[in-house]
């Protein structure tokens, strides 16, 4: 008796059963569903501190002690904005101040540096770039007293300069580095060509570099940015004058305003909503041109 042509066939020629179509597609489907419920999960946790707190803004003191911090959106009182405003607006107006001269003064230095380590030829270059970066290893904490002692022998203390110094000369490792990265993609026929029709280093630097790396120099403007914004510790240390406090040394003093006096807590909930509030927008607005820049400029790191 003759076996069938399917016999003959090897192993790895034979028709597969149907069965063996099903299981990895409801694999795929189980796998899809639990990744679904895992990133709602993520999602869920990463924003409801913030629904939380938006929450909490709009009650009143009494409801907050009534009812529970934990009860999602049972009145809607705007006044505590009002009354958050009133307290925060003069640090929110420094930090705006003391951020906007540190992106200047910062970016503008990291980007000066930067090309020099890109483009310029001198002797020791790579030694001298590598302890600048060496710079990122050492905790901010521990610049903390001779930075104190800097600022004090230049009689900066208690002014927005002990601020604004100090955060555009921190930034600047870590910018260089993002920044030198972005500048060795720019090419050098482009830049020679520029050279041959008697262009100085400086027009080069305005007229062809400064176009293309709009994107990472905005980026660093936002690192910088956020660097000031949160910082709470530098401007305790080295501002007395309430008036010059910046935000997050503006919150602290601003929560501490009320002692225990719980009629005001939603007010300190809406101050929170309010400080958060830019940096969301700048990051959200500006999150492509972050990204872009960030990946552009770590090509060649």
């Amino acid at each position: 008796m003759s076996a069938s042509p399917a016999a003959l066939l090897p192993n790895a020629h034979r028709p597969a059963r149907a069965g063996r179509w099903v299981k990895p597609s409801r694999r795929r489907a189980v796998y899809a569903a639990i990744t679904v419920v895992a990133g709602a999960f993520l999602v869920l946790m990463t924003y409801f501190p913030l629904i939380f707190v938006a929450s909490n803004s709009l009650k009143s003191g009494g409801n907050i002690f009534t009812n529970g911090v934990f009860t999602l959106f049972n009145q809607f009182d705007f006044h505590n904005y009002a009354v958050a405003w009133s307290g925060i607006d003069q640090p929110l107006l420094n930090t705006v101040i003391v951020a906007a001269l540190s992106v200047v003064i910062g970016v503008l230095a990291a980007a000066l540096g930067a090309y020099a380590f890109s483009q310029l030829r001198f002797r020791g270059k790579s030694v001298l770039f590598m302890a600048y970066v060496c710079l990122l290893f050492v905790p901010w904490t521990l610049t903390l007293i001779p930075l104190f002692l800097t600022v004090q022998k230049l009689h900066m203390f208690n002014t927005w300069w002990a601020l604004i110094l100090p955060y555009s000369a921190t930034a600047q490792p870590l910018l260089v580095l993002i920044f030198r990265g972005f500048f060795d993609q720019i090419p050098d026929e482009l830049l020679q060509s520029a050279r041959v029709d008697g262009c100085s280093e400086r027009q080069v630097l305005r007229r062809v570099v400064a176009p293309l790396t709009r994107p990472i120099l905005f980026t660093g403007a936002i690192l910088v940015t956020i660097n000031v914004w949160g910082d709470y510790l530098w401007p305790t240390i080295v501002i007395q004058d309430p008036h010059r406090l910046t935000i997050s040394a503006g919150m602290i003093q601003f929560v501490n305003s009320f002692g225990v006096n719980l009629s005001e807590g939603g007010a300190v909930f809406a101050a929170y909503i309010i400080v958060t509030a830019p940096m969301f927008l700048l990051v959200g607005l500006s999150m492509r041109y972050f990204v872009s820049g960030l990946t552009e400029g770590a090509l060649k790191l």
